[in-house]
């Protein structure tokens, strides 16, 4: 049986039964079958070309073609469904029908039809008046109310170009009884009011195509469809409508008009155009296409493979068929436990090594966009890997799984914890927009991006402040250099202050010089070590894709460009370096310098004098440790001067590293808000508030395990520091921070001891960490608060008292909050394990339902479930029923005529599938009869209007 899918249909069209305009200069002797056939040829390769897959014959009061063009259909690969189309009575309710039967249905079949149910006979009303060319259709002895009355079940009725003339409606012609009963008929499956996104002034017509009659009541309810009314092989497929089914049948027709808003979508619908060749096939989002749960499996004796449709598929099943084994598998191939609540995430690892120890879980899934297949793969050693081009990786898939217990943990509160729900709500947020905790490794992740920016403030912080300490000393060091000064010039007599002022002279110039040669020696260093001169010509070091094509010559010609330039710079490096070193070698070996002559003297005439001093009885030791001690404290003198001048840049590279970390806070801050808002505006009744680091119970317990402190140390101290480094005062909080950072930064806690009044056990037990410690507690802030609200059922959004605290509802309000919650973000596919546990029916039916049927529309959406409203109501692309059988979890199968086991997996109008929702979750037809039966009195009355 075909998966649900959306075809591409005609349902008004005719053949040359009457008023067929042929192509010009064609002729065709329809009484031969080979120009029958030669003709509808041409008539399917038109209906082709404009990507019709599926059609319906619209013949007047005929059905003689309706055998031939099924089987050119067939021959085709297009659909046909029998049909022809009739005039009502006439008078008031001269209108037109097409009556559709199941692909099946004969012309036989038909004629029967035509001269009996739709009201022809052989004397006052036959199917045709006159002959030949001035032929014309008859008209019906039935009203359309009797004609809807007398129609068999396996037909349906769809009133064409509605208002027209000869349509059921219009502001004249429906101020009667008749055709406004006749538009009420609950037979009536469908109607074609023409283009409705035309901009109309406000009319009869205009109103009714935007569906705003209100003495109209199944206005809102009918369905509304596009055709072609084709006379010729132009207006073939000239309009049509996308209809969503599987295997093409009345069934399928049946439900698609039930339930349009999931299942049509016509040529003239906005919507459409937010598809690729306004083809709603086309796909988009990430999608799991199967998944087989193979190896070894402790619950069942044979493995599992199931289909997966990239829109709603539902499964159900009964006690021990193997749900929860499903959504455990998919947990393990693309989610993880590390979200989970606690105790949850406890049940969930336990699962998984009592059923799944022995275990391999396949899937095959599709990329978002390109919708590139991959294979995932998970073995309890190995977790879930993908191979990607004989490289195996860890699986990268994002899929988001929630079971209702999950939803009710996530909105309850704890008075321990006042914000668990928050951490909870922001955990989906954070998996969902690339902050979660598995992407914590991944390179350019927000967190890794935290991680390095805090790395980097610890190293400017601990440069900047090594800085400042050794700046300190320079002043110190100045006048040490004007006291050794004057203690050497104490040695010399006046007349020798001449003699060794040159002496200190040429010494100091020769640090000058000595420091120069050194970063010359530096430089050249380095431009040998960074120059690289490719070979031009040699074999380039990466592969060329195939999809270069005729483009390889010219991409390997910008290549080699590029690969000349870099020669020709490497060359120019080298040759300069060369240069340099030839200098420097001259400049090394020049031993006539006046400059170096006189240096060599002072240093000849300095060893003269301390020979002088020796001579005198002085001491010469004494004179040489002091200009010696002069030498290191000039040169020490000098280096703190070069540094000096690097201190704004220290300081502000601290300021900088300060500034990133707190724009990726804000940057996470806002990326959540974004899609807080989203959700907000797209739900309706849900709305968030954001509280900047307010979550300090985790931000205590991170600090006391970085500090160490043990479980009863320090209490009330570090709860008292949260206290008055993030909440008191929010417009002080960033000076506050501040302080701290600074006085982590040095291990300094006087100052902040005394102005925040912290108890001085606790001040030294801080000042006592480690750098590293205290380094890294100073970029730790807590995580911004999230607090989600709902609308009370029936409230005003715009008043505040109308919207109440998540943690405040009842269990099913809270868990009903967080579905939607889950259900408004994301493009991921989505995995909801027995959403409807904790709602009442209405919750299920108003919310639950029509949150599913809205995200179907943008992701995969896999629901496991014990309640009825969800698939049938729902719409579900696909329902999978599951059973344990023999100690096997199985797809159930039953019989088919001439064909192996039919799997029990498909939509809604497949026989076999509906009976499996009403076994397993209606309690049997005769159940959901007698409860029909029993509201009565309440169901009968919308019967009479189809209101609903």
């Amino acid at each position: 049986m075909e998966p649900s899918r959306w075809w591409k249909c005609d349902l008004q069209v005719a053949t040359p039964s009457w008023q067929f305009k042929l192509p010009p200069g064609q002729n065709f002797d329809f009484k031969k079958s080979d120009d029958r056939a030669a003709f509808l040829d041409l008539y399917m390769l038109k209906l082709k070309e404009q990507g019709i897959e599926i059609i319906a014959l619209a013949d007047h009061n005929s059905g003689d073609w309706i055998d031939d063009v099924v089987a050119a259909g067939t021959k085709h690969g297009i659909f046909v469904f029998p049909g022809c189309e009739i005039t009502s009575h006439t008078g008031a309710d001269g209108v037109h029908l097409i009556v559709i039967g199941d692909t099946h249905r004969t012309s036989q079949d038909f004629d029967r039809l035509i001269h009996g149910a739709l009201g022809f006979d052989a004397q006052d009303h036959l199917p045709f008046r006159g002959e030949g060319d001035r032929r014309v259709p008859g008209t019906s002895s039935k009203s359309v109310i009797q004609i809807l009355d007398c129609l068999p079940d396996g037909y349906l009725a769809i009133a064409p170009h509605v208002l027209s003339e000869n349509g059921l409606i219009s502001g004249n012609t429906v101020k009667g009884d008749i055709r406004w009963k006749s538009f009420h008929h609950p037979r009536l499956a469908a109607i074609d009011p023409g283009n409705c996104s035309v901009q109309e002034k406000e009319s009869f017509n205009s109103r009714f195509r935007g569906r705003k009659l209100e003495n109209f009541p199944r206005l809102n309810t009918m369905a509304f469809v596009a055709t072609s009314d084709a006379y010729d092989l132009e207006s073939l497929g000239r309009r049509y409508c996308w209809i969503r089914m599987g295997e093409p049948s009345i069934e399928g027709l049946r439900q698609a008009f039930l339930d349009y808003n999931a299942r049509i979508l016509c040529d003239w619908s906005a919507q459409l155009d937010s598809f690729p060749e306004r083809n709603p096939n086309f796909i988009r989002h990430g999608w799991i296409k199967d998944l087989e749960l193979g190896g070894t499996l402790s619950n069942s004796r044979t493995p599992l493979h199931l289909p997966l449709h990239h829109g709603l598929n539902v499964i159900i099943g009964g006690r021990g068929s193997g749900k929860s084994t499903v959504v455990a598998a998919i947990r393990q191939l693309f989610a993880s436990t590390e979200s989970l609540p606690a105790r949850l995430r406890g049940e969930a690892d336990t699962f998984v090594d009592s059923v799944f120890a022995r275990a391999k879980l396949q899937a095959h899934y599709a990329l978002p966009e390109s919708q590139e297949t991959m294979q995932a793969t998970w073995e309890q050693q190995s977790g879930s890997t993908t191979t990607l081009r004989s490289e195996c990786l860890r699986t990268d898939f994002p899929v988001t799984v929630i079971n209702q217990k999950e939803l009710f943990e996530r909105a309850s509160g704890d008075k321990d914890d006042p914000f668990l729900p928050s951490r909870s709500l922001l955990a989906l947020l954070d998996d969902y927009i690339g902050l979660g905790a598995n992407e914590m490794e991944k390179v350019g992740s927000w967190h890794r991006r935290t991680q390095d920016e805090r790395s980097e403030w610890a190293q400017s912080t601990r440069a900047f402040i090594e800085l400042t300490k050794d700046l300190k000393q320079l002043s110190q060091l100045r006048e040490q250099v004007k006291t050794v000064q004057t203690q050497v010039n104490a040695f010399a007599a006046p007349e020798v202050k001449l003699r060794l002022a040159r002496i200190d002279a040429r010494r100091a110039e020769k640090l000058i010089l000595d420091e120069e040669n050194r970063k010359l020696t530096h430089l050249i260093d380095r431009l040998q070590a960074i120059s690289f001169k490719p070979a031009i010509g040699e074999n380039i070091d990466f592969s060329i894709p195939e999809t270069l094509g005729d483009l390889q010559n010219d991409f390997l010609q910008l290549y080699n460009s590029l690969r000349s330039i870099n020669v020709a710079l490497a060359d120019a490096v080298q040759n300069a370096v060369s240069t340099a070193v030839q200098a420097k070698s001259a400049w090394e070996a020049y031993e006539d310098s006046l400059w170096r002559t006189d240096a060599a003297a002072a240093e000849f005439d300095l060893n003269l004098y301390t020979e002088e001093l020796r001579g005198k009885g002085l001491s010469p030791d004494e004179f040489g440790k002091l200009q010696e001690k002069l030498q290191i404290t000039r040169e020490t003198v000098k280096s703190l001067e070069a540094k000096e001048k690097l201190l704004p840049d220290s300081k502000q590279r601290v300021a900088t590293s300060t500034s990133q970390i707190k724009a990726l806070f804000e940057e996470r801050r806002q990326r959540r808000i974004e899609v807080l808002d989203e959700i907000h505006h797209r739900s309706g009744r849900l709305k968030f508030v954001m509280s900047p680091f307010a979550d300090t119970v985790r931000w205590q317990e991170a600090m006391r395990e970085l500090c160490g402190f043990r479980a009863d140390a320090f209490q009330n101290d570090v709860s008292g520091l949260a206290a008055t480094l993030w909440v008191q005062d929010a417009s002080e909080r960033e000076t506050r921070w501040s302080r701290w950072r600074s006085s982590l930064a040095t291990g300094d806690f006087v100052k902040w001891q005394e102005e925040f009044k912290t108890r001085p056990q606790f001040a030294q037990r801080l000042a006592t960490l480690e750098e590293a410690v205290r380094h890294r507690l100073a970029t730790e802030v807590p995580d911004d608060v999230a607090t989600m609200y709902f609308l009370r059922d029936g409230g005003d959004p715009d008043q505040e008292n109308d919207w109440q605290l998540i943690t405040e509802g009842s269990p099913g309000q809270r868990t009903a909050a967080m579905l939607a919650f889950v259900l408004h973000h994301g493009r991921e596919p989505l995995i909801l394990d027995q959403p409807e546990d904790d709602l009442d029916s209405e919750w299920i039916s108003k919310l639950v339902v029509g949150e599913l049927r809205d995200s179907r529309w943008r992701r995969q959406l896999i629901v496991i479930s014990h309640n009825a409203n969800i698939p049938v109501l729902g719409d579900a692309d696909q329902l999978i029923t599951l059973e344990n059988r023999g100690g096997s979890i199985i797809v159930r199968e039953s019989a088919a005529a001439n064909t192996e086991p039919r799997r029990h997996i498909g939509p809604v109008e497949y026989d076999y599938v509906r009976r499996d929702i009403q076994d397993i979750m209606e309690g049997g037809v005769n159940a959901f009869i007698q409860r029909e039966q029993r509201y009565r009195s309440e169901t009968d009355p919308l019967k009479a209007t189809n209101k609903d």
